[in-house]
């Protein structure tokens, strides 16, 4: 009954509120506020994926500056270029990279966890060639876990990066600490200039950073030179 008492006051309520509205002159809508809008248009998408090593990535992660490698069988050996022309980079807590791995087409996808199988044994023996250059940035932690490799079986997370159909040529993004999209090429063949635009941007970003008093991460400082050895001399 309290039920059916609750219904039957709500209808009143209603009917009273419409006929209210109806006597009353109109009042145009209050406009929304210029801030609410804004908040709205600066609104990043995220990007999710699920890696070899069966971890839920994001893909433009904020605060660093992220360049996503897109890479199909025809283009391996344009990706393994691409990843040893980043090794200096490597161990820096203001960059990464991801690799994706577009399968769609390929036969891969009748076993999938051969290949992914594959791909953490690859990442494994990648991790060792890596451990000098994230000593040389001043990271003591293991490479291997910062390595990301991304198979797309099923077309889950290509066609979200722009990349709605196969390609032969190895292609990047480049995402900025704020995680957006600020670079992007449709065919990587020159590494020397990938390595540059990558280094001009973690700059950039580093010099907003320390003009803003940001909280973005740093690249690590070079450590102080040593002091010269006292030498004690005898008076005698």
């Amino acid at each position: 009954m309290v039920f059916v008492a609750a219904l039957a006051a709500c209808a009143l309520a209603s009917s009273a509120a419409a006929q209210t509205q109806t006597n009353a002159p109109g009042v145009p809508a209050a406009p929304k506020s210029p801030a609410a809008v804004s908040l709205s248009a600066s609104r990043v998408r995220k990007f999710k994926a699920v890696d070899a090593d069966n971890h839920t990535i994001l893909l433009n992660r904020p605060r660093v500056i992220t360049l996503v490698v897109g890479t199909s069988e025809d283009s391996q050996d344009g990706a393994r270029a691409a990843g040893k022309a980043m090794y200096p980079l490597q161990g820096r807590p203001d960059f990464q990279l991801i690799v994706v791995v577009d399968l769609r087409d390929s036969i891969a996808t009748w076993a999938p966890s051969i290949v992914t199988g594959q791909m953490r044994s690859n990442l494994d023996e990648e991790a060792v060639e890596l451990k000098p250059y994230f000593l040389k940035n001043g990271n003591k932690g293991d490479p291997r876990k910062s390595l990301v490799v991304i198979p797309d079986f099923k077309g889950t997370i290509c066609p979200q990066l722009g990349w709605t159909e196969s390609s032969d040529d190895l292609r990047g993004i480049l995402f900025g600490t704020d995680g957006r999209e600020i670079e992007r090429w449709d065919k990587i063949d020159d590494m020397a200039k990938l390595q540059t635009d990558v280094r001009t941007d973690q700059a950039k970003a580093a010099a907003v950073a320390k003009t803003q008093g940001s909280k973005l991460i740093q690249p690590p400082a070079p450590h102080p030179p040593l002091l010269p050895p006292i030498l004690v001399t005898d008076p005698n």
